[in-house]
């Protein structure tokens, strides 16, 4: 794709006006530097916050600018950025949010709340810009009084929250005079972050500590620097030399291929999804839910897990719920709704739902005929998916269902599945966020299907229930957690039952650390981020956090 390289009069005004913080920050001569391994290259010199994260250079989201909040999408918690409070109204159709006095643009302006209503109202004077789709999604006003910015809705949509939340913000002053946001390339960026743009090429990228920055004592390190590779053994090895201090680096075993290799070896992969078998319940036997039920109950997901990931993702839990919100939000009539592994009451439960199996072991269909052989959905060499595949395939045979791996590149892959073309059909959620409301929604909501032959956006098996859409539409009226845990419980329970889909492994993401120079990184027992990767929101805070022994 083509990208203007070439710099406008308002990116060399910003230059003029960054000179002196820019100056500044290279002058620190950095004592200490943090190395991020990339197994990829970047693109073109472009520092701006709308441009896709495809499109834009690594540290603009994660070190340059900044958001009003960080919402943790592992288990919803809040962390202040340039808002230090928020609120709903009674009506749930008005949100306030407190901005933070004291904070300067690294140019030495004074950022405000001004600035937070300019960056919302600019997503709807240049449309491109808005790809959460708030503006679309019932915002109807962004004002500033104050230290304090009002966001009205026209209805209760109290889930947007998080789309609001993690908004870049950018400075009036610079981007008003910017008339085309969607090519400006913005290679001297003014924002409030934590670090300042240094030095740029294809191989690496390097950005100095922001000594004005509105946190006194942090960030503890005086430089990030991304290194290039080109591929994951590559940057498996700089990490292993303690030629970088991170990478998110996906690895066969990262227990016993890297943290059992030394001391100073740890990785961070919480989970933070699901793989699924999605059936498309638009046509028979998938629109019967206990032939699904009993489908899922014929396959080992453990042996799934063991066989595709050799152990470092495990077998889902059944309801979807990732584990870091199965304690908030998992309903205990769950429980009893699990599915376990059993194939001879999967046998039993396919006969007694009316599907029995004739002299030679072959499952019937409601009419008598033998079902034909079913289809499976996979990515065109993708190994993991293929093994999921070849594992089902085994346990479904052992109940007389006989299936095939349909192998497909990302177009027809993708294609199929939002067409309801496929029979069955692996693939990860479409959909998720800090509760479970955004990944059943996606995937539940009549909004985002369609029929069969036209594009379903996110709602892959086709499936609709009245409870669960008036659970889910219930759920956005309301800002009560209480409410909301309650109504979230039936939406949970009803697709247990109903089980449109099956989760099967979990997803992972992929942080490996170097800890000989460096503590303070995101883990497990102090998972103050998700463990994204390191041009995202949830980097900063590792950025923040890291210090040098």
């Amino acid at each position: 794709m083509h990208r203007n390289r070439t710099l406008s009069a308002t990116a060399l005004l910003a230059a003029a006006l960054t000179l002196s913080a820019a100056t500044t920050a290279a002058a620190q001569q950095p004592k200490t530097t943090f190395t991020v391994v990339r197994t990829t290259q970047w693109g073109a010199n472009n520092l701006n916050p709308f441009a896709p994260g495809d499109q834009h250079l690594l540290p603009t989201n994660s070190a340059i600018y900044e958001s009003m909040f960080y919402v943790n999408s592992l288990n919803g918690k809040v962390t202040d950025v340039l808002g230090t409070g928020y609120a709903w109204s009674k009506d749930n159709k008005t949100l306030t949010v407190t901005t933070r006095n004291g904070v300067k643009w690294n140019d030495g302006q004074t950022f405000s709340a001004a600035d937070v209503a300019f960056t919302f109202n600019y997503l709807k004077k240049y449309p491109a810009l808005d790809t959460s789709g708030l503006w679309k999604n019932g915002l109807t006003a962004v004002k500033a009084s104050g230290n304090k910015v009002t966001f009205s809705f026209n209805a209760p949509n109290t889930p947007i929250f998080q789309y609001v939340a993690n908004q870049i913000i950018v400075p009036e002053h610079i981007w008003s005079k910017v008339t085309n946001p969607v090519t400006e390339t913005n290679t001297k960026p003014v924002g409030t972050g934590p670090f300042v743009m240094d030095t740029y090429s294809q191989q690496a990228l390097r950005v100095l500590k922001n000594p004005n920055y509105w946190m006194k004592a942090q960030p503890y390190i005086d430089a990030i620097v991304w290194t290039s590779t080109n591929s994951n053994d590559a940057a498996l090895l700089k990490l292993l030399k303690g030629e970088a201090d991170y990478g998110y680096v996906g690895i066969s075993d990262p227990k016993g291929g890297y943290a059992a290799k030394g001391a100073n070896y740890a990785y961070y992969w919480p989970v933070s999804g699901d793989n699924y078998l999605y059936f498309n319940t638009a046509k028979a036997p998938f629109n019967d839910s206990a032939f699904r039920r009993a489908v899922a109950q014929s396959i080992d997901t453990a042996n799934v897990a063991q066989k595709a990931y050799a152990g470092a993702a495990l077998a889902a839990h059944s309801s979807g719920v990732i584990p870091a919100q199965q304690r908030e939000w998992l309903p205990a009539a769950a429980k009893s709704l699990e599915i376990k592994f059993n194939p001879a009451a999967a046998d039993a439960a396919l006969t007694k739902a009316g599907y029995k199996k004739n002299a030679q072991g072959q499952r019937l269909g409601k009419d008598g005929k033998p079902l034909p052989p079913f289809k499976i959905l996979v990515g065109a060499g993708w190994t993991d998916f293929i093994t999921m595949a070849q594992v089902m395939s085994e346990d479904l045979k052992k109940v007389g269902i006989n299936t095939q791996i349909d192998q497909q590149a990302w177009s027809s892959y993708s294609g199929g599945f939002q067409g309801g073309t496929y029979d069955l059909g692996i693939s990860w959620g479409w959909g998720g966020g800090p509760t479970p409301y955004y990944l059943f929604n996606q995937s539940f909501s009549p909004e985002f299907s369609a029929p069969v032959g036209k594009t379903a956006a996110s709602n892959l098996s086709r499936y609709t229930n009245p409870t669960v859409t008036k659970a889910l539409d219930a759920f956005r009226t309301t800002s009560d957690p209480a409410q909301q845990k309650q109504l979230m419980g039936t939406v949970i329970t009803t697709v247990l039952k109903d089980m449109p889909w099956f989760p099967l492994t979990d997803r992972l993401n992929f942080s490996l650390y170097n800890t000989a120079r460096f503590t303070g990184f995101p883990t497990n027992e102090n998972a103050y981020n998700e463990g994204a990767a390191d041009d995202t929101l949830a980097a900063r805070l590792m950025y923040l956090n890291v210090k040098p022994k």
